[in-house]
């Protein structure tokens, strides 16, 4: 049982990192309605800012998660007023709009590699992380931060969601742009703030789960940002806190499953999870009525 709870609180850990960029990217969709892949793009490019800072300039962990902070809200709020806005005026699909996000992602995973190499960088806040004993589990300083976030975010999102005017102004913005000018907001002016603060959540994420990982890839945002559209799916589309479920029992069932299973069947076994979800509850775990995959 002692193996069994080490890797119950491993899945914890990793819900909480899927459910981190599943928030972001939730809140962006749930204002655009575009699967805004370019989203591990803009998580990549904002974790060797803060890399660059930290360990290239040595200006400290503030300045590193600012740095990472500042080059995710730029890019984001760039994709969206450069790509998206454009295309929306155009009357540019969302699937089309979709397809040129993934095209975005594997421009900045390149540019990435051109810049600071394709060799994996150790990422370090300096010395060495406390890992705590609870019984059986270990647990370190860094993954507890990670847990602590997730649930804090989330709950905050919740909040900001169901009693905020701007919340519901962005609400409404998934379902009916007509509806947000009601509540007074504009919808461009919506979806900048989304893609605003979206990235800046990723941003923050991106800089944690390095420092809980050790290192940095410039691969390193393809392979999260799929698991992120894998759990807001599972738990819902059109709602924030749904994504952050979802991530939560993703990572859980991954983690668990290694208990029996090889490490490498994960990813199998997490698109198993979605389709499943999809042919018995389409509309998310978690989610409302409506189909999940609806556009």
């Amino acid at each position: 049982m002692s193996v069994f709870a080490q890797f119950a609180v491993n899945g914890i850990i990793a819900g909480s990192v899927y459910a981190l960029i599943a928030l972001g990217f939730a809140l962006i969709f749930t204002a655009s309605r575009v699967f805004h892949f370019a989203h591990g793009g803009v998580y990549t490019l904002s974790a060797f800012a803060g890399y660059t800072a930290l360990v290239t300039f040595q200006l400290g962990t503030p300045a590193a998660f600012g740095a990472a902070i500042l080059v995710a809200v730029v890019l984001g709020t760039l994709i969206n007023a450069l790509l998206y806005e454009p295309m929306r005026e155009k009357g540019v699909s969302s699937f089309v709009m979709m397809i040129c996000s993934f095209g975005v992602l594997i421009i900045m995973i390149n540019v990435t590699a051109m810049i600071w190499g394709s060799n994996p960088l150790v990422l370090s806040q300096g010395g060495l992380s406390t890992v705590y004993r609870f019984g059986p589990i270990y647990i370190t300083d860094a993954q507890l931060q990670i847990i602590g976030f997730a649930i804090t975010l989330g709950v905050a999102l919740w909040v900001f969601f169901q009693r905020f005017k701007l919340g519901i102004a962005i609400r409404a913005l998934g379902n009916d742009s007509e509806l947000a000018l009601i509540v007074g907001m504009p919808a461009r002016m919506l979806r900048h703030i989304s893609f605003a603060v979206g990235s800046a959540l990723v941003g923050i994420s991106a800089l944690m789960i390095g420092f809980n990982v050790g290192i940095i890839d410039y691969n390193m945002g393809s392979d999260i940002i799929l698991m992120a559209v894998v759990a807001m799916i599972i738990g819902g589309l059109g709602n924030v806190g749904a994504a952050a479920g979802g991530g939560f029992m993703l990572g859980m069932i991954q983690n668990l499953a290694l208990w029996k299973i090889e490490s490498k069947w994960q990813m199998a076994l997490s698109f198993s999870i979605l389709i499943l979800v999809l042919l018995f509850r389409p509309s998310g775990l978690f989610g409302d009525k409506r189909p999940a995959v609806g556009l």
